[in-house]
Order: C-alpha cells, then structure tokens, then sequence
C-alpha cells in the first residue's frame, strides 16, 4: 500500500504531460488539405479584342506624281500606311479654313509630290492618338475623312500633313519631323511609282472622284460562316436566371428580361439589342461617342471580322462600322452587314449587327473574276437617267455578299462596282447598268 500513493503521482504527472502534449499538437496541427484552385467566371468573348487603329484604317490611297495619279486600294498597303504613322509627332494642328471649298480640295489633292488618303468614315482626332503624337493636349471636337501629306520637302526631314472634314468643311494644318522621313519615302512612296494609275472624275462644284483606268482583278470567295446568336445574348443580358425567350416567328426569336430585350433575326442573321432607360437625347462630343462605343464592343469581342468606322452621327449618338473582307466592303441586299450602336445616357441604348462570322474559305470554290474599269463605269453611269455624277460620294469596288439557299452556313461573296450615295450603295453590275433599282445597305 505504501507505493500508492507514489504510482498516482507519477501516474497523475504523465497524464498531464500528455494533456499538455495534446494541446500543443491540436494548436500546431495543420490539415493536409489538397489544394483547390479558386475558380473565377471567365469574361466571355465572342471575337478577338482589337485596337483602336484596326477600325479606322483607310480604303484607298492615290498619289500624285509629275501631274499623273496612282493609286491602290489594297488592304496590305493599308496597313502599312498606318504603321508608318505610328509615333508620328503632329506640330502646331491649327484650322485654316472653315468653310472650304470643293475647287480649293480638288488643287491641294492634284498638287505634285502629295499623297491623298482616305477613310470612309469621319474619324475623331482623338481616335488617333494612339497612333500620332500630338503636341496640342486639347484636340479639337471635330473629325476628319481624309488626309493630304506633302512629301516635297522630305529632304528637310518635314513633311506637311492636312486633315480635310467632308461634313463640315472644315480644313485642318499641321507639320511632322521625322527622323525616319527617308524610310517612309522608300516604304510608302516609293512603291506608288508602280501602283495602276488613277483617273480624276472632276465634277463641277464638286470634290472629284478618283478610280482606277485598268480593268479590276478581284476573286469570288465562297465561305462558312460561325453563328453565335447564344453567345450575345449571354452577353448583353446582366442576369440570365431572368431572361425570357418567345418565338415571335418562324424567323424571330425575342429575348427579354424586364429592362432590356434582344430580337434574332435568323433570315438577316442578325440582332437588335435595345435598354429603353438609356434613351437620351443629349448629344456626345465625337472623341467620346467614339470612345464609348468602340469599348462597349470591343470588351465582349465584339469586332468578329474586319469591321470599321464609316458613319457618324452625333445628332443622335450614332456610329456605324462597315464589314470587310480583304480589303474591300462587303454589301447585301439578305441582311445587314454593319455593326450600329446608338449611345444612350452613360450605356448603350441600341445595338445592331450581324451575329455571324467568316468561319473558313471553300478554297475550291474561288474563282476569279475581271471588272470592267473605272474609267468604264463612270462612262456607263453618265449615260443612266437616274445616277447623276454630282450625287455620288465614290465609287468602288466591293463584295456583293448571299446566303446559300440550302445551306445556311455558307455565303458567296461576288467582286462588283458600287456607287455610294449619302451612306446607300447601290451594286453597279454591266446587267442592270441600263437601269439602276437596287439600293443596298
């Protein structure tokens, strides 16, 4: 009995240490969890994001040479026009005239050693300031459909760059040095020398238009097209627990979610998105209106072909970018081939577009095709009775775009003439030239 008491004290003393032993490895114990990765709700895109300048490139270039034009409309050589300009310094912008005159336009474009560039829609000084550097910090609220560049006096290192408006006649001045100003001669002038040459169409009281004398070359391109009607509604609608589907028709499909409604048009291949709360009638200055709608756009990759700028209308907030392929507009009399936004009060108000996309060429199916010159259009169109020269704003040279009648997924582009006429193209082919009905969009 005597060794009792001992026992329950050293008996009592290992229980505590193995308390205290407990304790410590229960505070210092850290669980093998695996590790599980926080996953967060993708940004959906439905197309490539893309840059500000890839929405404001140019449609053709003619250059002057010892009282000759050439020209070019190529997409490659537009490209490299508007990388020559990148990190181009633009000195002292000043306006010269507000209220310019067509005559005045026509001698500066015939001036020797000048090359005229031109956009087919009114760009905003401020849409290129990720492409020039200008010296003015406050750009003027004003836009610009053309540019003239004088190279005489390249040798200096200076080159004279005007900014012509064609909706408010106004005329813009300014001068870049250029430490590179031999290398852009080489890269961008120099290759003009072999361009086909150009005809001036004068007009009297009118800017002239210029077009290609040599017959036109162009492919018929066949190719499938991706739809992605699902993809924009799962952009355009905030909350999708609350959308709702109704089948207007056999065609129309109409999406709503109380604020907001978005309509398919499966025949046009095409959708309208609409937020009526937004609906102003404030007007926006050009540099934000077009700020604001290239992002809305472009955050949901939204610019699924080349698309760009060629209309504007600050009245009510609305811009529009043309389809391309190649180079050259792509138009239809089947469905609508721009994308439209109209901005509304600090959002977007009306959103229209094609839900399609150019998927892959059917090679196979290419075929090429010749066109008759411009010189021979023009000669054609004076002798119409309802086609005056006066009224057209250019003539060019783009796709006539169908829908296969079988196949849904598949869309023949065809190279023809158009006449465009207050932002209407009407297709120009030696069919109908002896009576012109169809306007296309």
């Amino acid at each position: 009995m005597k060794y009792i008491e001992p026992v329950k004290s050293v008996v009592l003393f290992l229980l505590v240490m193995l308390s205290v032993v407990l304790t410590f490895m229960i505070w210092t114990y850290t669980p093998d969890y695996k590790f599980i990765e926080k996953t967060e709700g993708k940004e959906i895109l439905i197309g490539p994001q893309k840059e500000m300048k890839d929405v404001i490139r140019p449609y053709k270039a003619i250059y002057r040479f010892d009282k000759e034009f050439t020209g070019t409309v190529s997409n490659s050589a537009m490209v490299d026009i508007m990388e020559a300009f990148q990190g181009w310094n633009i000195l002292d912008l000043m306006p010269v005239d507000n209220n310019l005159k067509a005559d005045s336009v026509n001698e500066m474009i015939r001036t020797n050693n000048s090359m005229t560039i031109f956009f087919p829609g009114e760009i905003p000084y401020s849409a290129f300031n990720t492409i020039f550097q200008f010296a003015d910090k406050e750009l003027p609220e004003t836009t610009f459909n053309r540019m003239i560049i004088d190279w005489s006096k390249y040798n200096n290192k200076e080159l004279q760059v005007f900014f012509l408006s064609g909706n408010n006649e106004l005329l813009m001045r300014s001068h870049v040095s250029l430490e590179n100003a031999n290398q852009f001669v080489r890269n961008i002038i120099e290759p003009a020398k072999t361009y086909s040459t150009f005809k001036e169409v004068e007009r009297d009281g009118f800017i002239s238009l210029y077009i290609a004398n040599d017959k036109i070359e162009s492919a018929k391109y066949t190719y499938f097209i991706e739809e992605k009607p699902e993809l924009f509604k799962d952009v355009l609608f905030t909350n999708l627990n609350n959308v709702v589907r109704t089948d207007e028709s056999a065609t129309t499909e109409k999406y709503h979610d109380g604020m907001s409604r978005m309509v398919i048009d499966s025949k046009a291949k095409s959708l309208t998105y609409v937020y009526p709360a937004a609906e102003s009638s404030v007007r926006i200055e050009p540099s934000k209106l077009f700020t604001d709608s290239f992002e809305f756009i472009n955050e949901h990759g939204g610019f699924t072909d080349d698309y760009r700028l060629v209309s504007s209308s600050t009245s009510n907030n609305q811009l529009d970018y043309q389809l391309y392929l190649h180079g050259l507009p792509i138009y239809s009399d089947q469905g609508i081939n721009r994308i439209t936004t109209v901005w509304g009060d600090n959002r977007i108000f009306r959103y229209k577009r094609p839900y399609f996309s150019f998927e892959k060429d059917i090679t196979s199916e290419k075929e090429m095709k010749e066109l008759p010159s411009g010189s021979e259009i023009v000669e054609k169109i004076k002798k119409l009775n309802n086609i005056d020269l006066s009224d057209i704003d250019d003539i060019v040279v783009g796709f006539h775009l169908t829908h296969d009648q079988n196949q849904s997924t598949i869309v023949t582009l065809e190279p023809c003439w158009f006449v465009i006429r207050n932002g209407i193209s009407t297709k120009l082919t030696p069919d109908i030239l002896g009576g012109v009905k169809n306007g296309l969009e």
